[in-house]
C-alpha cells in the first residue's frame, strides 16, 4: 500500500504535471522553480466531481460484491457489509437509487478466473454495450485476481467511457494517471494471492511431512494433550470397528458387510461435522458409503497419510470453477508415515483390502465380485484368441437357457465382428470337474474350522448387541437424571427433557426386542451325531458342491480360491473349445471340450412321456393319451399339462399312425376308407 500511496502522490504532484506542460484537464500548470498555487482543502472531492459527468449518471451504476469461499461469506460479515454499503456511495455521487444495481451472484466463488463467474461476465458484457456509467468495488481483488481479466475490464471501460470507483477514489481508465494506478492495483492483487497461496501451501506440506499437520481424526481415534493419536476409550466404538474389519475379512464384499450389520441390527459410530455439536459421537444405521470410507481410510492401519487426492487443473467444477479431485494410488501418496499411531489392522492387510476392493469393481482387467448368475467363470474367464476379458451374456429366467461367454470388446472398439462366443454349460462342467478332482484328495479339517468359525461369529455378534444395549440403557439413565434435575415448574424445559427421556426408553425397548429375537434365531446346539455327520460330509466335496443349499455365488468363491484365470479358444478347432486353466499355484492344465450342438441345450419332452405316446398312439386318441400322461404325473418340456396339440405334434414328428378319433367324431369301431382310425 505504501507503493500505491507514493505513485498516487507522484501522479497528483504539480511538479510531475509540469513536465507535461498541462494537466489532464487542459489547465496550465506551474513550471519548476516557481511558487505553486495553494491547493484546495477538499482536493479529492473536487477531482472526483470533475471526473463524473452527467453522461455517467444517466447510465447504470454497478456495485460488485464477492467473497472467495462460502465460509468467507458466512464468517467475514464486516467485509460483506462494507461492499454492500458502496450502494450508498453511488447515491451520494449523484446516481439515483433506481439506477444503482448490486451484482452479488458470484458470492463464494474465487476471483482467480472469470470462466465460472456469471456475475463478472454479465458486468463486462454490460460495460461493453455502453450501459454502465461506473463500477464500484471494495478493492481490485474483488473484481479479479488475475491480470488477464483485470486489464481486459480496464480496456473495455476505457473504450465505453465507464468509471471505476472504490471506497476512497474514482478512476477514469481514459486518463493515463488513473490507468497506471489501476494497473498497479491489479498487479499487486494478483501477486498478493500468489504469494499468500504459495506461503500457505509450502507451510502446510512441511508440517505434513513431519506428521504434525492436524486434521479431523476419523471415528475411533482421539487427540491427546501433546497432539498425538490414541484409540477411542469407548469400548463399543473400538469393537464395532473391529467387527467391520473382521466381517470384510470373511465376506470380501462391502455389500455383504452392510447386509450383515443390518441383519444383526448393529449401527456404526460417526462424528458430527456440523457446526452445532461438532465432533460429538453419534450412531447411525450402516450404509454402503460409510463402510467404504472406513475400509479406504489408511488411518485405521496406523498410517499418517497426506495427499491422497490429486487436484487437476484440466478438470474443473462447472459451478464453482474449482479443480476436480481424483484419488491417487497407494504407491503415489506423497506423505505416508507407517506405524504413526495405534492401529486396528496391519498395513499389509490394509493394502490387501484395497486390492480386493479394486478387484470387486466390474471394470476391464478386474474380476468383479461374485454374482448370483449361473455362469461360474464370471470374472476369471479370458479370450484365448485376443487375450481380452470375456463378458457374460445372461438369459431371461423364463427362457431356461444357459448363459454364454462372449468376447465383444473388440467389436465395441470398431472391429467388424465379435471375437468368439460359446455357451457356458459344457465349459463350466469341465472346469468344475477339474477343480473337484484337484481339491478332493486334500484332507483338511474343514468341518471343525467351519463349526468353530460359526460359534465364534455368534459370540462376537452377541457381544456387539450387549454393548449396543448397554450404551442405550446408559443414555436412558442420563436422560432420566437430566429430567429429575430440572424444576418441574419450568414446563418449557421439563417437557423437552421428558420427550428426550421417552425417546431413549423407546430405543431401549426396541433393542431389547431385537436382542431377544436374535437370541432365538441364533440357537446353535449340535449333538455329537450331528457334528460327526458334518465332519463326514466335509470329506465329500462333490456332495457339498451339488447341494441345493450351496449357491452359485459360493461356488464361484470356491473356484476363485484355487483358480487364477481360465482361457477359452473356440476358434482354432472346429466343434471344440480349448480350455486352459491357470491355478493359483502357477500350474497350467489344458482341456478340450466339445461345443454344444444346436438345440442340445433346449428343453425337450421327457423320454418316458415320448415312449408312452409311442405305445398308445395306434390304439388311443390324442385326448386319451394326454389324460393318461397327466394321471401318471408326466409334464411337457415346459412343465405344463399335456394337451391334444402336444400329443399330436409328437406323433406327426415321429411319423406315427393316427389312432382313435376324438370324442364326438366317428365311433372307434368305424374305420375310414384307408383302414385307419380317424383322430382329431
Amino acid at each position: 500500500m505504501a507503493i500505491l500511496s507514493a505513485i498516487q502522490a507522484c501522479c497528483d504532484c504539480p511538479s510531475w504535471r509540469a513536465g507535461r506542460g498541462a494537466s489532464a484537464h487542459g489547465n496550465p500548470v506551474h513550471r519548476a522553480g516557481l511558487a505553486s498555487a495553494p491547493q484546495p482543502r477538499h482536493k479529492e472531492e473536487i477531482m472526483t466531481a470533475t471526473k463524473i459527468q452527467n453522461t455517467h449518471c444517466e447510465r447504470i451504476a454497478f456495485v460488485y460484491v464477492r467473497q472467495s469461499t462460502p465460509l468467507q461469506v458466512i464468517e467475514n460479515r464486516e467485509s460483506t457489509e462494507r461492499q454492500y454499503h458502496l450502494r450508498e456511495r453511488a447515491i451520494e455521487l449523484g446516481w439515483p437509487p433506481s439506477r444503482v444495481e448490486v451484482i452479488d451472484e458470484d458470492q463464494g466463488r474465487s476471483g482467480s478466473s472469470a470462466a465460472h463467474r456469471s456475475g463478472f461476465q454479465r458486468l463486462a458484457s454490460e460495460v461493453g454495450l455502453g450501459k454502465v456509467g461506473i463500477v464500484f468495488m471494495l478493492e481490485a481483488s474483488r473484481l479479479a485476481r488475475n491480470n488477464s481479466d483485470w486489464y481486459r475490464l480496464i480496456e473495455i471501460c476505457g473504450v465505453s467511457g465507464t468509471l471505476i470507483a472504490d471506497e476512497s477514489a474514482v478512476y477514469n481508465p481514459r486518463e493515463p494517471n488513473d490507468r497506471l494506478l489501476l494497473g498497479v492495483k491489479g498487479t499487486i492483487s494478483e501477486a498478493e494471492l500468489f504469494t499468500l497461496r504459495t506461503r500457505l501451501y509450502e507451510g502446510r506440506w512441511n508440517k505434513a511431512r513431519k506428521g504434525l499437520l492436524h486434521f479431523p481424526l476419523p471415528v475411533g481415534y482421539m487427540q491427546t494433550a501433546d497432539g498425538g493419536w490414541s484409540l477411542d476409550p469407548d469400548t463399543q466404538v473400538r469393537e464395532r470397528l473391529d467387527y467391520v474389519f473382521d466381517s470384510f475379512r470373511r465376506q470380501g464384499v462391502v455389500r455383504a458387510v452392510v447386509r450383515d450389520l443390518r441383519e444383526q441390527g448393529l449401527e456404526l459410530p460417526t462424528r458430527v461435522t456440523a457446526k452445532e455439536g461438532y465432533g460429538s459421537l453419534v450412531w447411525k444405521g450402516p450404509s454402503l458409503s460409510a463402510v467404504i470410507r472406513i475400509l479406504h481410510n489408511p488411518a485405521y492401519a496406523g498410517a499418517y497419510v497426506y495427499g491422497r487426492w490429486e487436484y487437476s487443473s484440466e478438470r474443473r467444477s462447472a459451478k464453482t470453477g474449482k479443480a476436480s479431485a481424483h484419488a491417487r494410488s497407494v504407491a503415489q501418496w506423497p506423505v505416508n508415515i507407517t506405524e504413526h499411531h495405534p492401529a486396528y489392522l496391519s498395513w499389509e492387510e490394509f493394502v490387501k483390502n484395497q486390492e480386493r476392493l479394486r478387484q470387486n469393481w466390474s471394470h476391464e482387467g478386474n474380476r468383479g465380485a461374485p454374482r448370483e448368475g449361473s455362469a461360474l467363470l464370471q470374472g476369471i474367464v479370458h479370450c484365448g484368441v485376443c487375450g481380452r476379458k470375456m463378458s457374460v451374456q445372461n438369459r431371461a429366467a423364463k427362457d431356461k437357457r444357459s448363459p454364454s461367454y462372449i468376447c465383444g470388446r473388440g467389436y465395441q472398439d470398431g472391429d467388424a465382428k465379435i471375437c468368439q462366443s460359446m455357451t457356458s454349460r459344457p465349459v463350466d462342467a469341465a472346469v468344475v470337474e477339474a477343480f473337484l478332482t484337484a481339491v478332493s484328495p486334500i484332507s483338511l479339517q474343514v468341518a471343525t474350522r467351519v463349526l468353530d468359525q460359526v460359534e465364534q461369529d455368534l459370540i462376537v455378534q452377541r457381544r456387539q448387541r450387549d454393548l449396543q444395549l448397554e450404551q442405550s440403557r446408559y443414555e436412558a439413565r442420563l436422560a432420566q437424571r437430566q429430567y429429575d434435575a430440572v424444576d418441574p415448574a419450568n414446563r418449557l424445559v421439563a417437557a423437552e427433557l421428558e420427550r428426550r427421556w421417552n425417546e431413549k426408553l423407546e430405543r431401549v425397548a426396541q433393542l431389547e426386542r431385537a436382542y431377544a429375537q436374535a437370541e432365538r434365531e441364533a440357537g446353535w446346539n449340535l449333538t455329537a451325531d450331528e457334528r460327526a455327520a458334518i465332519t463326514e460330509l466335509s470329506h465329500d466335496l462333490p456332495a457339498v458342491w451339488s447341494a441345493e443349499t450351496t449357491t452359485n455365488q459360493e461356488r464361484k468363491q470356491l473356484l476363485r480360491m484355487a483358480i487364477e484365470s481360465v482361457q477359452l479358444d473356440g476358434v482354432s478347432q472346429a466343434g471344440q473349445v480349448e480350455v486352459q486353466i491357470r491355478w493359483r499355484s502357477g500350474t497350467i492344465i489344458s482341456l478340450s471340450v466339445k461345443r454344444a450342438e444346436p438345440g442340445e441345450g433346449s428343453l425337450k419332452t421327457p423320454e418316458e412321456a415320448v415312449s408312452r405316446i409311442h405305445e398308445m398312439a395306434r390304439r388311443s386318441s390324442y385326448s386319451e393319451i394326454a389324460a393318461r400322461l397327466d394321471r401318471a404325473g408326466l409334464r411337457s418340456a415346459f412343465g405344463r399339462h399335456f394337451t391334444t396339440q402336444h400329443v399330436g405334434y409328437i406323433c406327426r414328428r415321429d411319423g406315427l399312425a393316427r389312432g382313435k378319433p376324438h370324442e364326438g367324431s366317428k365311433s372307434e369301431d368305424s374305420p375310414n376308407p384307408s383302414g385307419q382310425r380317424e383322430v382329431e
